[in-house]
């Protein structure tokens, strides 16, 4: 509300009001608690990932919450989306297939790939605050889930032949499927799929594996970009 305006809305009184006046994401980056990340192209693992254990043990993304368990400071992360590009394809002769797996170690990684070249950045140009996440594309080997470890979304991405410059977008606790299609399933396909809302919590890790029954031992090449949001746990 401008200075020295009266809103019509909020009558007079001695309760104090509070209006979310920034809709979605905006409301957090205007406190500066939204932050981007992003790796160029970059060849993941050599592994023919036929089956979902397989594309769990060889993820083509993993993010780390390496903040203190409980310590003062400490903030969840809350995905908001993963953009794949594929430049380079992977051999595949059927369905490609999701799978998110969460689990209360660090590290899980046994092989670290490569760290993402660009971010975290805070999207709010008038904030300084940062973050400690860590990302990882490229040749990640994951060890097995522990008994805290849980699945936390599955599905297909698209049973269509994946072609140079597919671009897959995963958007977490959105309840909508895209789908764009340049031509026929043969050609360049822009998808979006819905995931569960998904929190790391600190000392947590998120590993986001690709797989399908006919995939060959070749390396797909991804251009990745992330978004989340840092906030202490319940507020």
């Amino acid at each position: 509300m401008s200075q020295a305006l009266q809103n019509a809305n909020y009558p007079v009184s001695g309760s104090i009001k509070v209006s979310n006046i920034f809709p979605g994401d905006y409301g957090a980056c205007d406190e500066g608690s939204f932050y981007t990340a992003s790796l160029a192209a970059t060849a993941s693992t050599a592994v023919a990932t036929t089956t979902q254990a397989l594309g769990k043990t060889n993820p083509v993304l993993a993010i780390i919450n390496p903040y203190p368990v409980g310590g003062p400071g400490s903030f969840n992360m809350y995905l908001r989306y993963v953009k794949l590009v594929m430049s380079v394809v992977s051999g595949t002769s059927t369905f490609i297939a999701h799978v998110g797996t969460l689990d209360n170690v660090n590290p899980k990684l046994s092989t670290v790939g490569t760290v993402f070249g660009v971010g975290p950045n805070n999207t709010n140009s008038n904030s300084g605050t940062t973050s400690r996440a860590s990302l990882y594309g490229g040749v990640n080997i994951a060890v097995g889930d522990t008994s805290q470890g849980r699945t936390v979304h599955t599905g297909f991405v698209t049973n269509g032949l994946p072609v140079a410059f597919d671009t897959y977008t995963l958007a977490f606790g959105e309840p909508v499927t895209a789908m764009n299609l340049i031509g026929t399933m043969t050609l360049v396909k822009l998808i979006t799929i819905p995931v569960p809302p998904v929190i790391i919590a600190p000392g947590w890790t998120y590993t986001l594996g690709l797989w399908g029954t006919g995939t060959a031992a070749s390396a797909a090449t991804y251009y990745m970009d992330v978004g989340w949001i840092e906030r202490p746990q319940g507020q």
